[in-house]
């Protein structure tokens, strides 16, 4: 029993010189290790973590890449940044830091964790041949890794929820900083920037975003969008011309396209925009509407009085029905027109203007017998 003790011992101090000759200390900072690793093993007692990461530092003092005391400060601070948990309101169900500098705190910390785990994979990777546990390491610090930028996205998310945009910025600024290669908080810095209406701000995220997908068709429309509320109509179409490639069935790029050549005095233009928006959605009330008054800006007659009626097929209230009626009698196209007015009567029949209408199509069409009855109507409502 003895000799095979003996045995045992010694290979583990031919795998302690293999460790060490991979990794060399000082004799302090080798002593510094094992006492690190004995307060490590006591993760329940806080005093112990602190004692373990004081001395885990002092051996990194001494060789900045040990992989032990480099990956066990980082999982030591990984542990006191996920003890800083935000509260959940009872009221909204809304995640929220009790204090903003514990989030800000939070973030420093995953910061710190995201370096060292970093470093870690480093290390690991310029080791020419991995045993289990390194294996094992490598694994747990790239998950980690990962975990950290995650949670300092997550906490910028909960701060904007909250409307406390620039520590959310913070957040966001962070996880682009230490991420580059990420889209999601380039996104997530245009929404802040749009919250404090910082239009140059909102252009320079939004154009960072491009650069990274420039087929992002809801970012491209937004870029339009930008140049849009500044009346910079013609650079609002270079965008939203973008996005009908990306995103033809996009009703509301269609009528931003069909506004912004309408504000040009494009008006054929504007209408080839709205008759997209009418073959994708032919009961569109906003673009019917449109297309009326873009067919009379081109003088076409015949065009505006057939959107009006396919409009009144779809909203037939009796504003609509009024206008149609005007706008059949001032261009005297009295076909139909009494069909009209009858039914705007029948929506309003308290309506004077209603019964006048109806009283001049039957004098206009040599109707007798309604102009008698809708003259009678009229008397009543005097």
């Amino acid at each position: 029993m003895k000799k095979v003790l003996l045995f045992g011992l010694a290979i583990l101090l031919v795998l302690s010189a293999c460790s060490t000759s991979r990794q060399k200390l000082s004799p302090q900072a080798n002593l510094n290790l094992k006492s690190a690793n004995v307060y490590y093993t006591q993760k329940d007692n806080e005093a112990s973590l602190a004692k373990s990461l004081t001395l885990y530092n002092k051996v990194l003092a001494d060789n900045p890449l040990q992989i032990t005391a480099l990956k066990r400060t980082a999982d030591i601070n990984f542990y006191y940044a996920t003890q800083i948990e935000p509260l959940v309101d009872d009221k909204n169900g809304i995640k929220e830091y009790s204090r903003l500098d514990k989030a800000r705190n939070a973030i420093n910390l995953y910061i710190i964790t995201y370096g060292k785990y970093d470093s870690v994979l480093t290390v690991i990777n310029s080791f020419e041949k991995l045993n289990d546990d390194e294996r094992s390491m490598k694994r747990d610090a790239q998950k980690k890794k990962d975990g950290s930028w995650v949670r300092i996205f997550k906490i910028g998310q909960i701060l904007f929820d909250n409307t406390k945009y620039d520590e959310a910025i913070f957040a966001f600024e962070t996880a682009n900083k230490i991420d580059p290669s990420k889209i999601e908080p380039l996104k997530m810095l245009v929404a802040c920037y749009q919250e404090k209406k910082d239009e140059p701000k909102i252009e320079l995220y939004l154009a960072k975003v491009l650069e990274k997908d420039p087929n992002d068709a809801g970012m491209i429309k937004m870029m339009g969008a930008q140049y849009y509320y500044k009346k910079d109509y013609t650079n609002a179409l270079v965008y939203f011309k973008q996005t009908m490639k990306v995103a033809p069935l996009d009703i509301n790029n269609l009528l931003l396209m069909a506004n912004s050549y309408s504000y040009l005095k494009d008006y054929q233009s504007s209408l080839e925009a709205v008759n997209k928006v009418l073959n994708l959605e032919p009961e569109n009330l906003e673009a019917l509407a449109f297309a009326k008054d873009l067919a009379r800006n081109l003088n076409n007659r015949t065009a505006e009085v057939d959107y009006m009626k396919r409009l009144v097929s779809v909203d037939n209230s009796s504003k609509n029905l009024a206008t149609l009626c005007y706008l059949l009698y001032t261009y005297e196209m009295y076909d139909g027109l009494m069909d009209y007015a009858e039914r705007w009567y029948e929506k309003d029949s308290t309506s004077k203007e209603a019964v006048q209408m109806c009283m001049l199509i039957a004098d206009k069409t040599a109707r007798k017998d309604l102009v008698k009855k809708y003259s009678d109507i009229y008397k009543t409502l005097q």
